[in-house]
């Protein structure tokens, strides 16, 4: 049962995870998990390369604060999410599909653990302590707080995916987060509406994917630190398939940067009315008297010792969450209010709190959806199976007693248009 004590978390960047960071070249977004910190008992990281574990550990031990990360893991605060596969799209006589393909260790193959990928890396093994019993620490640390996911349990959200990539409507969305994040954090002003088309190739079972919209022009704005390319929107899909089936296998909830956020809620909005669920996704966001954590820590206006001592002031907004039965919009605001307040934090600005999911309680408003593309022209492969088996898996978790919530912008003006199609 979900009981909101924990939250999964991204914290590598790339186009659809804190694209802003990726473009300055940080792997990790060091600020979500700070936030995310004190809405939640416990946090589990997922990490997507070692390079990302690596500037994550770097960040405490610049701060002499290495041994507290270690204590934080040991104690279960931090948990560490491993996907024992990587999922990837490959191209072959210029048509795209989606594979999830095991990490294996290349003498032996077979695939490799956590420590083995991550821990026993040169890049990760530059950060660690040299003396051999402060490195047994670290590995100590981790070992038991690691839960992996195997790619046979992801099957269904490949074909999701590929079948998305059929979806003209899906693929307009997925681009239309990415550039609506590009052009907000280029200062490029109003974002062009992304229109995608996707026909089938008569006598195959292939499909053409057209835009309009330059792909070549989206990666030259976007810059080589993000990579944004024809594939990546059908990846961008699958990821968020994916963080969607780990997130419910584990109960927990989601605390996501954008654009990521954006088709996590379109995916979960439309698991909900394919099956009829009788459980609505509702949302909350509001402008609080509270500093934007997030951007204070990256930009390195707040430390660690500033986030504990925020963290340990604000339990009512994590007994908040985990008061399903009776959540108050009105309380929650409040609670930020209250605390800036108390301790002075009101100096450092206000944020706009974004929550959305199946809230229930008071907190319960209206509806939401969201309706948010490579060359044109580009070829892409068949579905091969139908994607309505994971929606409808994630129906049952939900009707299973998972009610995720999720912290992430979802856009008003994209809710409001697909609520109005479900109607």
């Amino acid at each position: 049962m979900s009981d909101h004590t924990k939250a999964l978390i991204p914290l590598g960047t790339w186009a659809y995870s804190s694209p802003e960071l990726a473009a300055a070249k940080k792997q990790i977004d060091i600020g979500l998990f700070a936030e995310a910190l004190i809405y939640y008992d416990s946090v589990i990281l997922s990490f997507s390369s070692a390079a990302q574990l690596a500037e994550f550990m770097e960040w405490f031990k610049q701060r002499g604060k290495l041994d507290d990360l270690l204590a934080m893991i040991g104690d279960g605060t931090i948990k560490i999410h491993n996907y024992e596969f990587m999922t990837t799209p490959i191209e072959k006589n210029d048509t795209f599909t989606i594979w999830n393909v095991n990490v294996v260790e290349e003498h032996t193959k077979q695939i490799k653990t956590f420590e083995q990928k991550f821990l026993y890396d040169d890049v990760v093994e530059q950060v660690l302590p040299q003396k051999a019993r402060h490195r047994a620490k670290v590995y100590s640390a981790f070992r038991g707080n690691v839960i992996t996911d195997k790619s046979v349990d992801f099957e269904k959200q490949i074909i999701d995916a590929r079948s998305d990539f059929n979806d003209s409507r899906r693929n307009a969305l997925i681009v239309q987060a990415f550039v609506d994040e590009l052009y907000r954090f280029r200062g490029l002003g109003r974002p062009p509406e992304v229109i995608a088309d996707v026909a089938l190739q008569p006598g195959t079972s292939k499909s053409t994917l057209r835009w309009n919209v330059d792909f070549n022009q989206l990666g030259a704005t976007a810059g080589p630190g993000l990579r944004f390319e024809a594939s990546t929107p059908l990846t961008a899909g699958a990821q968020s398939s994916r963080l969607i089936w780990s997130a419910a296998q584990m109960e927990s909830d989601l605390y996501l940067p954008d654009p990521m956020s954006t088709l996590v809620g379109d995916k979960l909005f439309e698991a909900t009315a394919i099956v009829n669920a009788e459980q609505i996704i509702d949302q909350l966001q509001s402008s609080v008297e509270f500093p934007d954590v997030r951007l204070l820590i990256n930009s390195g206006k707040l430390d660690f010792d500033d986030i504990f001592t925020i963290r340990k002031k604000a339990k009512r907004f994590r007994r908040w969450l985990q008061s399903e039965a009776e959540r108050d919009r009105d309380a929650i605001i409040a609670y930020h209010n209250e605390v800036a307040n108390e301790h002075g934090l009101l100096k450092l600005g206000r944020k706009t709190l974004r929550v959305y999911g199946l809230l229930g309680g008071a907190a319960a408003g209206s509806a939401i959806g969201s309706v948010m593309g490579g060359p044109v022209g580009a070829a892409i492969g068949g579905a091969g199976g139908a994607s309505a088996t994971f929606l409808a898996d994630v129906v049952s978790r939900v009707k299973s007693d998972w009610k995720p919530v999720v912290f992430g912008n979802w856009l008003d003006q994209r809710i409001k248009k697909l609520t109005d199609e479900r109607k």
